[in-house]
């Protein structure tokens, strides 16, 4: 599996991972797009570690679940019925399918493991929320709220060019991708994949272990000239 060939990490900043020798990966995984913003995003450690401190670690009531139905109200810039559950997972089998249009699960900006179920309804649903971890819901709040000031800074500009290149001619000098900024998409063969994956990452750069799950481009800024071109010639070969 291409999950075992990645070494040992121990440490991970902005879009940056860090084995234990001291070995640097670009990161264009980022957990299927749950890691937009990046390793150690602002502020979302510390709101875990002000919960921890506190001491209320179990899912008893608190205030945490409010903040984070009003976080989803503003970033999703319109009033509507929020339900919280222990986790995504949880949300899908009260639902009993995976919805689309409304209600949806909303995949918040976390680690899967340390991500509530939340879903959003424009209409009053007959469901009862679930006690979930003051820990986790002060996390998820600073959470969405940085995804609402990075969804109006976000600037992907540096790879516009090679977005249109891969739209006009998917073929040619483009290694087959599909791109929909951020993201990508292999066009290659499912069978292919890993020969792909192994490329990258003999070259420093982890894509997504999984051939339906797309990776991420980081945005703009981010990366150094040298690391923008080392990725432009790894998607065109």
């Amino acid at each position: 599996m291409m999950m075992n060939k990645i070494p040992e990490i121990n440490r991970a900043r902005g879009y940056f991972v860090y084995t234990s020798d001291g070995k640097r990966y670009l990161d264009m995984a980022l957990e299927g797009g749950r890691l937009i913003m990046g390793h150690r995003q602002k502020g979302y450690a510390l709101a875990l570690k002000n919960v921890i401190d506190k001491g209320i670690l179990p899912g008893y009531p608190s205030p945490y679940a409010y903040r984070l139905k009003q976080a989803v109200k503003a970033l999703l810039g319109k009033e509507c019925f929020v339900y919280l559950f222990k986790s995504e997972e949880r949300a899908r089998e009260v639902l009993g399918s995976d919805p689309i249009n409304d209600p949806i699960i909303l995949i918040l900006p976390v680690p899967s493991d340390f991500a509530p179920g939340v879903v959003v309804s424009a209409t009053e649903l007959d469901l009862a929320d679930e006690p979930v971890s003051p820990v986790i819901l002060a996390g998820a709040v600073r959470a969405v709220y940085n995804l609402k000031a990075f969804l109006a800074e976000r600037d992907y500009s540096e790879w516009e060019g090679l977005a249109r290149a891969c739209a006009e001619t998917p073929d040619a000098n483009t290694g087959k991708w599909k791109i929909d900024l951020p993201y990508i998409y292999p066009m290659c063969e499912p069978d292919d994949y890993p020969a792909v994956w192994d490329a990258f990452f003999e070259a420093g750069v982890i894509l997504s272990t999984d051939y339906d799950t797309p990776s991420l481009l980081p945005p703009s800024g981010e990366l150094s000239e040298g690391n923008r071109k080392k990725v432009l010639e790894l998607l065109k070969k």
